[in-house]
């Protein structure tokens, strides 16, 4: 299919770390990047927007601002959907020329309700025009050094724009981008554990711990896990809670955790469990937990084109590719208390193995780095990918009922 857009997002914080917006990126098979919205009609580009920018928050559904790229030709072609201002975000691509027919089609954008922003920013003074129109800086800061961004922040200073730092990767980077003056981030800052040094796990962390380390062994019993759960009431009663839960289509109220267990079976376990983990976040950014549940179903439903993997292991890998985040510990502290058994081991450490692959395909496509994709894959990772935003949003409102 050399016609095939392929698409996933990347989100968009404000200092509070909340997410107000996705960016979303996209390619055609051919290597172009097409504007995905451009062709049929608004209802149609409604809904492709609606799939990647919909979410949910405390159980309420809501739909965020996409921001899309679009290049010279489209804007000053006047070729753009019918949508509102609201629903997108217009990012003029950092190659455009600054040209008169640039600088009208982004006055008559504003003028018509639509928020621009400046993608991959370096300032010259070309860009003036511009800067007096545009609401929102984004910065490159892989590309800049630390003296160079204040540098570039000191310049656009006497406009009234919002600056984005792009390509937050880090706790430490997060906070230098605040400090001079940043509102809004973009990157992967919030899967990094900030660590508190010298604190004991407690004692709930210690039983989930323990919970994921028999989920993620073969050969568990429903008797070792009933065992476990059975140390924290407050878990074993929100598992019965969503087991009775109409969401999930069960023909039956389940009256005990071990009836539930059993009646649940291992493999829809584990994903029951990982709700009832994450619904305890710990304070850290929700955003956080909907990349993990993502990260997980993206894996398990991928592991139908690999043969040689158990869905339930490429599940248990891809919740914990990230849960080191979530409570405040490295991944190998986290590794050290779960006990996962080899396969998955390898796959999170080395990417090893056929689970690793299945990893590495996950990751490639979640951060829109396309060209590190199994090309025979396109089609089900695009399909696999948009079947785990459905299922996140579901799993999420869910949580809310925690």
């Amino acid at each position: 299919m050399a016609d095939q857009v392929l698409m996933a997002r990347q989100p968009i914080f404000d200092a509070r770390q909340n997410v107000i917006a996705y960016e979303l990126l996209y390619r055609s098979e051919d290597g172009v990047n097409p504007l995905p919205l451009i062709s049929g009609e608004a209802a149609s580009s409604r809904v492709i927007l609606h799939s990647y920018t919909s979410i949910t928050d405390a159980g309420n559904l809501r739909t965020l601002p996409a921001f899309i790229n679009f290049s010279q030709q489209m804007l000053e072609a006047e070729t753009l959907p019918s949508l509102s201002p609201r629903e997108i975000v217009i990012e003029i691509l950092e190659d455009c020329l600054v040209t008169p027919q640039l600088i009208q089609a982004a006055q008559r954008l504003r003028d018509a309700g639509f928020r621009l922003a400046l993608d991959d920013f370096t300032y010259d003074p070309t860009f003036d025009p511009l800067l007096k129109i545009a609401h929102i800086v984004k910065l490159d800061i892989r590309a800049l050094s630390a003296s160079e961004l204040r540098q570039q922040i000191e310049h656009l200073r006497p406009y009234k724009i919002t600056l984005l730092a792009e390509k937050v990767e880090t706790l430490e980077e997060y906070q230098l981008c605040r400090e001079l003056g940043c509102e809004l981030f973009q990157g992967f800052f919030f899967s990094k554990p900030e660590l508190l040094k010298g604190r004991k796990a407690s004692g709930s962390k210690l039983i989930i711990s323990q919970l994921l380390a028999a989920l993620s062994q073969p050969e568990t019993s429903f008797d070792q896990l009933n065992d476990i759960l059975s140390r924290d009431p407050a878990l074993s009663y929100k598992l019965l809670r969503l087991s009775n839960s109409a969401a999930f289509g069960l023909q039956r109220n389940l009256s005990s955790l071990q009836e539930a267990l059993v009646y649940l079976g291992i493999d829809e376990l584990k994903k029951w469990a990982s709700l009832i983990i994450l619904a305890n976040d710990y304070g850290k950014p929700s955003e956080l937990v909907r990349q993990i549940l993502l990260t997980a179903r993206f894996c398990e439903l991928l592991a139908a084109a690999y043969p040689a993997v158990d869905n339930g292991e490429a599940f248990m890998t891809g919740l914990l590719l990230h849960l080191d985040a979530l409570m405040n510990q490295t991944q190998d502290e986290l590794l050290q208390q779960i006990d996962v058994s080899g396969k998955i081991y390898d796959a999170l450490t080395d990417r090893q193995g056929e689970l690793g692959q299945l990893l590495q395909q996950v990751e490639a496509f979640v951060h829109g780095n396309w060209a590190s994709t199994d090309r025979t894959l396109t089609t089900k990772l695009q399909r696999c990918y948009l079947s785990s935003l459905e299922w996140c949003r579901e799993s999420m409102q869910l949580m809310g009922q925690l």
